[in-house]
């Protein structure tokens, strides 16, 4: 393998699915078998890519990508003053298998459940630009250049989010994440305003050195994480999720959702890497500790009221970022001190690893939703029933999804959730007694999915699974299973790498 194609790499991660972008809605006008081909191998070149530089991440170190450069460097130059610079390390290669696992699964996904839609050649485009989009955000090291991603992913979701415009629920979904996105990217660039008008650099490193934890840098940095944790889902900023992620089509439903973890990834990313020596990470530990312990508690006290499938799931995935944000959270609010290394760095890589295993077996979970909404015509648990007879294989994917978010042994949602108990309850016992009450009411409902959807007499059903969803929820049960067997290699060969990647260690 040339080597500079690996060191390329995190370019070709945003340009192929920018290139793909463009070329399907052109190979549209000539024929639906030849956009369809265009879209897939779009998406199996952008796998190709952030499989090479994973590759490259974990056999030689990271590195800065300047666009305009001759050849990456490990260290800044004068160049990355003037230039846009990506990074490439465990973090951001975490963050990329993310995206990537679950775009693939989506995109292979959508040629069954999308086949009879009108306007695929878009619908392809807009996949195609979140995909970049959410790329661009969790690999880029620059702030204005993560303004221009926030943006690209903000418009092509939104376009998403109303595809189905014929239904006024979906347009006033779109509507609400508009407005949302609107003020979150004024706020951000405003933001980005006060540091480059007090440091006169956007570079992460930079703003990094430069940084003295002035009234500015506070106002900025709150800023920053209002804006991330409300893209994020986290309550009280989560209004928007529900809608979004219910009105939006079955096969995107899980990718919006990472958006959301792109969000996550990012603000985690300034929070570590860039603010931290300029606020006070006890006090910001602390914050993103209520914000989880809030967000899992009012995710799933929602949910209990839901009867609506897709928008049950929904809140369920409002109560799962949750418990990201208070494990990360007791890391940070222990960094710098003896806590760090006795159950600190254990809460980092119990947040981190439940991050990617959230991101795949939930996308599992809705994607099983989806084909009960394909089969069925509606999302009412009232007026489901009797799907096993008919749907074999999604009522094992939709179990496997369902267990692993609930945290069940041996799968891989409990490995992580299991990280997450054991290390938040030696910072205080609360938030781990919290943190099992609520994956205990999350596999209740689960149960509750369960028993109405597919137990109970036949029904009969006109419509069969299409090959290509089964073929999408396969790949990503194979992940699930594959994290569930192998945690400990998970841990140490993905999660690790990435903690390292902040600059903290492990």
């Amino acid at each position: 393998m040339n080597v500079d194609l690996l060191t390329q790499s995190p370019v070709f991660v945003l340009a192929i699915p920018l290139l793909f972008a463009f070329l399907t809605p052109l190979a549209n006008k000539v024929s639906k078998e030849l956009r369809n081909a265009v879209f897939l191998i779009g998406l199996l070149l952008t796998t190709l890519f952030v499989s090479l530089m994973a590759y490259e991440v974990y056999t030689m170190g990271s590195w800065i990508y300047v666009f305009g450069a001759e050849q990456p460097t490990t260290g800044l130059t004068t160049q990355s003053f003037f230039r846009i610079t990506f990074l490439a390390d465990g973090f951001s290669v975490l963050a990329a298998l993310t995206i990537i696992i679950t775009a693939l699964g989506a995109g292979i996904y959508s040629f069954g459940h999308m086949k009879e839609s009108n306007g695929l050649g878009k619908f392809y485009t807009l996949f195609l630009l979140t995909l970049a989009g959410v790329n661009g955000m969790v690999l880029t090291s620059d702030l204005f250049n993560l303004f221009v991603w926030f943006e690209v992913t903000s418009i092509a979701s939104c376009g998403l989010i109303a595809y189905h415009n014929d239904r006024g629920e979906s347009v006033e979904a779109a509507l609400k994440y508009m407005i949302i996105s609107v003020i979150a990217g004024l706020l951000l660039l405003f933001s980005i305003g006060f540091f480059y008008g007090e440091y006169g650099v956007l570079n992460y490193f930079l703003i990094r050195d430069s940084m003295t934890g002035s009234l500015i840098d506070i106002l900025a940095i709150g800023m920053v994480m209002v804006i991330l944790a409300m893209k994020a889902s986290s309550v009280p900023m989560h209004m928007w999720a529900p809608d979004a992620y219910s009105e939006a089509p079955e096969p995107i439903t899980p990718f919006i959702a990472i958006t959301s973890l792109g969000s996550l990834f990012v603000l985690f990313r300034l929070l570590f890497f860039v603010f931290r020596g300029a606020v006070e990470t006890s006090a910001i530990g602390s914050i993103l500790i209520i914000l989880g312990v809030l967000s899992m508690f009012i995710g799933v006290s929602m949910a209990l009221k839901q009867s609506d499938l897709k928008r049950l799931i929904a809140y369920l995935s409002v109560s799962q970022i949750g418990y990201m944000m208070m494990a990360v959270g007791v890391g940070l609010a222990t960094l710098g001190t003896g806590d760090y290394g006795i159950f600190g760095a254990r809460a980092m890589e119990g947040g981190l690893f439940h991050m990617i295993n959230d991101g795949v077996y939930k996308a599992l979970l809705f994607l099983s939703a989806g084909g009960i909404v394909y089969v069925a015509d509606t999302r009412d648990l009232n007026k489901l029933g009797g799907l096993a007879h008919h749907m074999p294989y999604t009522t094992f994917f939709f179990i496997i999804g369902g267990l692993s978010i609930a945290g069940i042994p041996p799968l891989s949602g409990f490995s992580s959730k299991l990280l997450i108990y054991k290390s938040v309850y030696l910072y205080n016992p609360v938030l781990a007694i919290i943190a099992l009450v609520v994956s205990i009411v999350t596999l209740a409902l689960i149960g509750k999915i369960f028993f109405n959807a597919f137990l109970g007499p036949d029904q009969g059903v006109g419509k069969k699974i299409p090959r290509s969803m089964i073929l999408a929820m396969s790949i990503l049960t194979i992940v699930v299973v594959l994290f569930s067997l192998f945690p400990n290699y998970v841990v140490a060969e993905i999660v690790v790498p990435a903690i390292e990647g902040l600059g903290v260690g492990a």
